[in-house]
């Protein structure tokens, strides 16, 4: 289970916990991050959600500026308060609040979400969402030291404590997040439930940049929760996300160990070991999850394992969990289930193979065994391009690797690929190849892109060969390249990358 909405500074009541990014129908799932996150920052940057008080009068009039940006006006409200009574917490917290908002926007400071930019699987232009604030250093410390002020006046203020823990994360300062949420320990572990909502200041690090800081985070606030599966489960799919793989199974591995597992997290982590390839795993997991809460998930994915090992006992076991199941909590596994049935009687062709495994419909964790079922019953190249091109979209580049070079430099299998299916199959085997180190032997195909037909194919093709020849003092030809894609008539993401290299 995972919190992945952006808490206000505290939370608000009544919020619902959600599953990590495997949402079933009937069951919560989590809000896609990259969506969500810049939206829900800045609401919850506006102002600290209190309680009724007798100083409420005080945050709602400072609040008005802020959402209009009157942060001069917001300011002098707020010292004319100041002036009478020198001590009301409420005021110096939102001299706070306007100093934090006013960095927010002036955008003096932010990042920039590369890895989302330079991603083939992404064709969109570049825009906001791929700016995510950073509130600058020296901001940072004039509202630490406000709000610290805060807390010598009132140390019962939690809000504020959570504020603390916001702004460190907001700001960068993971060595100050850190001693934060240690002090703050004994109120984090009152409810377990606090391991999800106070994990999203990892994700305010993950967001902008720093990772590797992020899963320290985590780490911390797991320890808090020695026998909490939930928040393993999240760490191993931050890491899956992250293309880190090993970590992500070894945090799978410890989901499942603990000896109280809760739904989402049985959900999520068959979904993951799924993805992986990992499908006995997966079986047992789904397996483990239905026996405890007397589901039949597991009948139906057994059925699914058995269709990809071309074992024709899946018609039987399919028609068992169609029998036993309502569409109300099995609609996604229902419809696939009816749409594979048919092929207990009939050949699968290459056509039928091509619109499943094709059907951005199915889920993924779901739609890897239709995968598994080309590659193993086809001769032809296809399903080899589409498993090689699912495992580089999940960064698992190893697997993609192995399965795009027998497509593309082998005679084995019989290719009816068109030239343009090609050129987007030696994309993702060149990016895989980037991705996984091995740079050089990357642009060597990469270069074979240089006339591709597709611009956009075209373009990332150069971009990757350009930046390495930047990163390898062969600045020369990359800035020929930088110019090449910059100065394209079809403009895409990479002739905005390409700009920013030529500004250089």
């Amino acid at each position: 289970m995972s919190h992945l909405h952006n808490p206000p500074l505290p939370p608000l009541k009544g919020e619902t916990r959600a599953g990590f990014g495997f949402p079933f129908k009937g069951r919560k799932g989590r809000t896609p991050l990259a969506k969500a996150a810049n939206s829900a920052l800045i609401t919850l940057l506006l102002v600290f959600v209190l309680s009724l008080s007798a100083q409420q009068t005080t945050i709602s009039t400072a609040t008005e500026f802020i959402t209009h940006n009157q942060f001069t006006r917001a300011n002098q409200y707020l010292d004319s308060i100041l002036k009478l009574n020198p001590k009301m917490v409420d005021a110096i917290m939102m001299k706070g609040n306007v100093l934090l908002n006013q960095a927010w926007g002036s955008g003096a400071k932010s990042h920039f979400n590369t890895e989302k930019a330079e991603s083939i699987f992404d064709s969109s232009a570049i825009d906001d969402s791929y700016f995510i604030p950073i509130i600058p250093l020296d901001t940072s410390v004039k509202i630490d030291k406000l709000w610290k002020q805060c807390l010598e006046l009132d140390p019962t203020r939690t809000d504020i404590k959570k504020g603390l823990c916001n702004l460190y994360s907001l700001s960068l300062r993971t060595v100050e997040l850190e001693r934060q949420l240690i002090q703050m320990q004994g109120i984090i572990t009152e409810n377990e439930e606090n391991a999800f909502l106070y994990a999203e200041y990892a994700r305010n690090l993950k967001i902008r940049g720093r990772f590797d800081d992020a899963m320290q985070v985590y780490a911390l606030i797991a320890n808090m929760f020695p026998n909490l599966a939930g928040i393993r489960c999240d760490m191993a799919n931050e890491y899956f996300y992250a293309g880190e793989l090993n970590k992500c199974l070894q945090y799978l591995d410890s989901t499942l160990t603990q000896k109280e597992v809760d739904q989402t997290s049985f959900i999520n982590a068959a979904a993951l070991y799924s993805e992986l390839g990992y499908y006995d795993q997966a079986y047992n997991t789904f397996k483990r999850y239905s026996d405890k809460d007397t589901l039949i998930e597991a009948d139906f994915y057994k059925g699914l394992l058995m269709f990809a090992n071309m074992d024709s006992g899946f018609y039987n076991q399919l028609h068992k969990f169609i029998d036993g199941a309502t569409e109300q909590s099995y609609y996604d596994e229902l419809q696939l289930a009816q749409k594979l049935l048919p092929y207990g009687k009939v050949p699968l062709t290459m056509d039928d193979y091509m619109a499943l495994a094709t059907n951005s419909k199915i889920s993924r964790y779901y739609r890897i065994l239709i995968l598994q079922r080309g590659v193993r019953q086809f001769s032809e190249c296809e399903p080899l391009f589409l498993f090689g091109s699912f495992d580089c979209s999940i960064k698992n580049y190893s697997a993609a690797i192995q399965l795009l070079e027998e497509e593309l430099f082998t005679e084995r299998r019989s290719c009816n690929l068109g030239f343009q299916d090609k050129e987007i199959c030696l994309l993702n085997y060149c990016f895989a190849l980037y991705k996984q180190g091995e740079k050089e032997k990357a642009c060597g195909h990469f270069k074979d892109l240089f006339n591709a037909e597709n611009n956009f194919t075209q373009q990332a093709a150069k971009y990757f060969v350009a930046k390495t020849n930047w990163e390898t003092g062969k600045k020369e030809e990359a800035k020929n390249l930088f110019d090449e894609v910059a100065s394209a008539k079809f403009q895409t993401k990479y002739s905005w990358l390409s700009k920013g290299y030529l500004s250089h």
